[in-house]
């Protein structure tokens, strides 16, 4: 995967102003809520990100998906629960194992604060033709369980219809470093990449999306664990030192699930 800084190229920055839901571009002002009279005593709009209000239709919320478990699952079976959704894939070597860092953090955080149950992180793939169950069940390991963090593939057309609705750039390209990386898990070298935008939704118990933020994930220095760290090359090694601005803390992403669910994560 390459960041908007990177190999993606000027489509995607120019993206970066209007990522998310592309039928709504209307509604996402940044600070801006359409909240009713009930959610208006939610705590504060969150500092980062943007903020929006809607629903993901059937068709998307009944796409089917599949844990690192191989548990199947809906958005819309998560109805109910506050649900934190970032786009990754696992043979990322500048931005996702960030992502991951930083989403497993937030899950940690959800069993810590007594929230499992009600809140779901979950990191969905933009790779689904790689990231089976079982690398999916392998990457897990390099990170450590956590209850409240599931990992999900599905079909391309499915995945590629999730994504499409929210507005995220993803692009497949054939693999341009000499000599090819290597597959962390198999050893084989990689043929292919797929660019993408690294964004992060916070989607309420009603399944409507209410903040988005789209950017690099700073972990203030904290390291993807043994074989991850490894594999980032040398734009993700900038990335986890400097990440580039905008970028979205683990704090950001618990002060808006604690906006949207109108409960405090600390």
């Amino acid at each position: 995967m390459t960041h908007a800084t990177g190999r993606r190229g000027p489509v995607v920055r120019a993206r970066r102003a209007s990522v998310a839901l592309g039928l709504c571009a209307a509604v996402l002002l940044s600070g801006c809520s359409n909240a009713t009279p009930s959610q208006s005593r939610t705590p504060a709009t969150p500092a980062s990100g943007t903020v929006l209000d809607e629903a993901l239709p059937d068709t998307i919320a009944n796409l089917p998906l599949s844990d690192q478990h191989g548990r199947h699952f809906t958005l819309a079976s998560l109805r109910g629960k506050t649900v934190v959704l970032g786009d990754f894939l696992t043979l990322c070597q500048e931005v996702c194992p960030l992502t991951s860092v930083n989403l497993h953090d937030v899950a940690a955080a959800i069993q810590r604060d007594g929230r499992s149950g009600d809140v779901q992180v979950i990191e969905a793939t933009v790779d689904p033709g790689r990231d089976t169950v079982a690398r999916l069940a392998a990457y897990e390991k390099l990170f450590g369980a956590a209850r409240d963090w599931t990992l999900a593939t599905g079909s391309r057309q499915g995945l590629d219809a999730l994504w499409t609705f929210l507005g995220v750039y993803q692009q497949r390209a054939k693999e341009d470093v000499t000599p090819a990386p290597r597959d962390w898990w198999t050893g084989a070298a990689l043929t292919y990449d797929v660019h993408h935008q690294d964004v992060v939704y916070v989607i309420d118990p009603r399944g409507h999306a209410r903040w988005v933020d789209d950017g690099t994930p700073n972990t203030s220095g904290k390291r993807p664990s043994g074989r991850m760290f490894r594999f980032l090359n040398s734009e993700g090694m900038h990335n986890l030192t400097s990440p580039t601005d905008p970028s979205w803390t683990v704090r950001d992403v618990e002060e808006a699930v604690t906006y949207v669910s109108g409960k405090p994560l600390d």
